[in-house]
């Protein structure tokens, strides 16, 4: 049987969209570097978000862990 979700997702790319893409270098350039740095953003994000969880966990004072320890 045939899902109709399936069906949906068939929609092949307007093929006028992509001969733009390929024949204008400029256009191409422009979505390249863009992606780069929009990949760059969300990677430097991460970065944060990932120091901003960790850090507290670790403090890196020498006599701390005596302290959590009680």
């Amino acid at each position: 049987m045939h899902y109709a979700h399936v069906k949906r997702k068939e929609q092949t790319m307007n093929r006028y969209i992509m001969e733009e893409f390929y024949n204008d270098p400029a256009l191409r350039q422009r979505l390249f570097e863009e992606a780069h740095r929009e990949r760059a953003r969300s990677i430097k994000a991460g970065w944060a978000w990932l120091r901003k969880e960790l850090l507290p966990r670790f403090d890196f004072r020498p006599g701390h862990w005596m302290e959590r320890l009680g």
